[in-house]
């Protein structure tokens, strides 16, 4: 779970191996080898990388899980998201083809998805915060 997460966040926001292992102090050779499930950095580095990409820990590593309505089974909140955007009708609103996307892709725009439901979610928040 871990390197398809850190691959597809790299690539939402269309920064490079090089570009990331610069910030983290690493080589790019680290990055590929994370990318490609051949090793995991340490947990500072983990707490770095979060903090780069504004997500949690948890939701690197994959223990963001929730318990799926429709199979009483442990999902993710990604994996509930590409399931919404793997719908046809979906894809077919929103002018996509679900069928076309390729694994990384579906990561990448799940990936997207819930960062704008977390900003919307924080603006309700803020809002609910203000009226007590």
């Amino acid at each position: 779970m871990f390197s398809l997460r850190l691959k597809a966040l790299r690539e939402s926001k269309e920064i490079s191996q090089q570009a990331l292992a610069d910030f983290l102090h690493y080589s790019q050779q680290s990055i590929a080898k994370w990318e490609n499930g051949l090793g995991m950095p340490p947990a500072d580095v983990l707490s770095s990388i979060a903090s780069y990409f504004n997500v949690s820990v948890d939701y690197l590593i994959g223990h963001d899980l929730v318990v799926s309505e429709e199979s009483g089974e442990y999902v993710t909140a990604e994996d509930l998201v590409i399931r919404l955007v793997k719908h046809r009708v979906i894809g077919d609103r929103l002018g996509y083809d679900p069928q076309s996307l390729d694994e990384i892709e579906l990561v990448a725009l799940s990936t997207d998805v819930l960062a704008m439901i977390q900003i919307a979610a924080r603006r309700f928040t803020n809002k609910t915060d203000l009226e007590q």
